[in-house]
């Protein structure tokens, strides 16, 4: 198996534990105290033993970060497949003995695309997207084959998919705040370089075609859209974006060659013909050099499995194929074997490519002999890799304006292959669930011992939970709070936690209920919704561990505080709705919702605050009603709208119930609407699209259970007099 191949045992426990302390106090990527460091390593250490998973600490350049090659291989896979391994019934499409996602890549890499043109790669997300390209709807993946044919070749579903895109980015340009004097010639870069548009009168005509597929077979002059309203809001927006990314994904796979480089082609075509004029040796290497410099034919070399540290460029690294390049040599007037290129030394950079030599000779594996062969080299070829690459872990590639960036550690390396292998979601979804079915039987039964049961679940639930963030943070070197993912992990955290400490005052169970609830409820959200679970950089805005933690995480962790209060606040309108009044648990739990908006707000108004005096330091102005802005401070509002009615008693604890369900769906709309239904605002990072169907079922639903719970309490007091 390939993926055995990259991996081997962690060192042993021992070993860890008493690595060298000073590089551990040296390792400047990690933030965290050096004992809590040792903990989650041993921690790494005793969950992979219990998992049987291998690891080999081999790093891969991807976005901007150095992931291993396991973790890599399933991120790049399910950003085209929607599932970071093969399904068993397609292994026969894909040529695969197993659903391993390196596998899959390591064979691509060396064969290119073609063996793979039909194969049901493609994940497309939308209905529209679908409809656009005449394809099935039932369908969700589709081969690389039957998407060109569509866009490309097919005449009908070929001119709609252009029609549609040109007037979409046309009106987005128009409408672009940059666009300030209103010209309406504009170029759509974005679609392909060199792709004119233009208003005949109320016509949009194309007045220059692009070189580039589909649209070098566009005549100029061509109609493009009739009486076109230059007011319009582009329609279809997310669909037409998925298209075009799926556009460009489609052209990424092209280029994978595997072996076959074809700008080295043409460097060696370019020597033969100067060499055939009989140039001197010193004129053929600066026009060689001129027309082919070196960095841009490493770079050409590939773009999957990028592990080869580069010298030429801090903190560049390039494809395994860049070691078949050849160079002139003026000396013999003939193309040699490029030299070493990487911060290794040249004796492994000879060994590399020579192992890389024999794996071109073995790539297609077309017999038992020949995988053989193939897997012995490969599995030599990443041993080689992970070896050297502790000579320049922990070293920092770049450095600027006071800060540096670091190669991770093996350490890293080795966390993030388990984060990726172990399915710590899942099991924190049945801690949770478990926990909370015991907790409501314990309650509702009046049974101490099956609410212990309950709450050691939770317990081991919320340790588990809390590790999982650790280890997240231990890896990024920061907090994990940057994005939509990262936010769904540490919300429900802090709901337990917050709900836990409640517990610890008040000791009822319903508060241990409502932190599971919460807990549950997002982490199975987060699972159906298939956000991008990878590891990414922080946005260059967030670049600061200081503001992270004292301004994201207090107005981050304030919203676990009250979907907790907002969840108790269900409870008590669901038990008042029951009983039809007002019991003396549902009084407890009551005190429960007030506690909660005050701990709220205790952190989302300094957060606020705090985050005024941030934006002042990165845009120049303390407060500019941003929609993120605006709406934590509408959110902030409503919370004290409520709290000030209840302690003043313009309402009781019925009115106060109510009060955290509508503050939750303020505090709902600044944490997701703002950044995925407007996407609008200086605080862009945040911005996505997916989910909005959910989040509009669950308003809908909110808006009812608002109502029926008014009308059965108006009923009820009616009813007593």
């Amino acid at each position: 198996m390939l993926n055995q191949i990259i991996f081997n045992f962690l060192k042993s426990s021992a070993n860890l534990l008493s690595c060298d302390a000073t590089k551990l106090q040296n390792d400047k990527e990690s933030k965290m105290p050096k004992s809590l460091t040792l903990i989650l390593i041993f921690c790494c250490h005793i969950f992979v033993r219990l998992q049987g998973i291998e690891t080999l600490s081999v790093p891969v350049s991807y976005e901007g970060r150095f992931l291993p090659a396991d973790p890599y291989a399933k991120k790049w896979l399910f950003e085209i497949h929607h599932r970071s391994s093969l399904k068993s019934e397609n292994l026969t499409a894909f040529h695969a003995e197993s659903p391993s996602a390196f596998e899959f890549i390591w064979q691509l890499n060396f064969q290119g695309h073609k063996p793979w043109d039909k194969a049901p790669l493609f994940w497309i997300r939308t209905a529209e997207v679908k409809e656009l390209l005449d394809l099935p709807l039932k369908q969700d993946r589709f081969d690389y084959a039957t998407l060109i044919h569509s866009i490309y070749e097919d005449t009908k579903s070929s001119w709609i998919v252009m029609q549609k895109l040109l007037v979409y980015h046309y009106l987005k340009s128009y409408q672009d705040p940059a666009n300030y004097g209103g010209r309406t010639t504009l170029e759509l870069s974005q679609l392909s370089p060199g792709l004119w548009l233009s208003l005949n009168g109320q016509n949009l005509i194309l007045l220059e075609a692009s070189e580039a597929a589909p649209w070098k077979r566009l005549n100029p002059g061509l109609l493009i859209e009739e009486n076109i309203d230059l007011r319009v809001a582009p329609r279809e927006q997310s669909a037409l974006d998925d298209l075009q990314e799926l556009i460009a994904t489609l052209s990424r796979f092209s280029q994978l060659l595997g072996t076959t480089l074809p700008n080295e082609l043409s460097y060696s075509k370019a020597f033969n013909g100067l060499k055939a004029q009989g140039l001197p040796p010193k004129q053929i290497s600066t026009a060689l050099d001129q027309q082919h410099p070196i960095r841009s034919r490493l770079q050409a070399a590939g773009t999957l499995l990028k592990t080869l540290p580069g010298k030429l460029t801090e903190g560049e690294w390039y494809s395994l194929h860049a070691l078949q390049i050849k160079v002139y040599d003026p000396a013999t007037n003939d193309l040699q074997p490029i030299s070493n290129f990487t911060l290794y030394s040249d004796e492994v950079f000879h060994r590399l490519r020579e192992l890389y030599t024999s794996l071109k000779h073995t790539a297609e594996q077309k017999d038992d002999q020949d995988k053989a062969a193939h897997s012995k080299v490969t599995n030599e070829l990443m041993q080689l890799l992970a070896d050297n690459y502790k000579t320049i872990e922990n070293k920092a590639y770049k450095q600027a304006a006071g800060k540096q960036l670091i190669y991770p550690s093996e350490n890293q390396l080795a966390a993030e292959t388990l984060y990726s292998n172990f399915p710590f979601i899942m099991v924190c979804i049945g801690g949770y669930a478990l926990a909370l079915i015991a907790l409501i039987l314990g309650y509702s039964l009046n049974n101490k011992g099956v609410t212990t049961v309950g709450a050691s679940f939770l317990m081991l639930s919320f340790f588990l939970h809390g590790f999982l963030l650790a280890i997240r943070s231990y890896i990024l070197g920061r907090p994990p709070v940057s994005n939509m993912f990262e936010t769904l992990l540490y919300v429900p955290w802090i709901a337990v936690l917050t709900g836990l400490l409640l517990w610890t005052k008040y000791r009822h169970t319903l508060l241990m209920a409502a932190g599971a609830t919460v807990s549950l409820a997002l982490l199975v959200l987060l699972q159906i919704t298939h956000i991008d679970s990878s590891f990414t950089n922080v946005q260059a805005v967030l670049d600061s561990q200081y503001w992270l933690i004292i301004h994201v995480l207090l107005v981050v962790g304030s919203y676990g505080i009250f979907i907790l209060g907002g969840v108790l606040g269900h409870y008590y309108l669901g038990g008042l709705a029951w009983h039809g009044k007002e019991t003396k648990n549902l009084k407890f739990v009551s005190q429960f919702i007030l506690q909660s908006m005050y701990l709220g707000v205790a952190l989302l108004v300094p957060g606020t605050l705090l985050g005024g005096v941030w934006a002042a330091e990165s845009w120049g102005r303390f407060w500019d009603w941003d929609p993120k802005e605006s709406w934590a401070f509408i959110s902030i509002c409503v919370y004290l709208i409520w709290i000030h009615a209840y302690r003043f008693n313009k309402i009781s604890h019925f009115g106060l119930a109510i009060g955290s369900v509508i503050g939750l769906l303020t505090i709902s709309f600044t944490w997701y609407g703002v950044n995925y239904v407007l996407g609008t605002g200086l605080h862009s990072y945040g911005f996505g699209h997916g989910g909005e169907g959910y989040y509009y079922l669950y308003l809908i639903a909110e808006i009812l259970f608002l109502n029926l719970v008014s009308l059965r309490w108006t009923i009820a007091c009616e009813d007593r007099q």
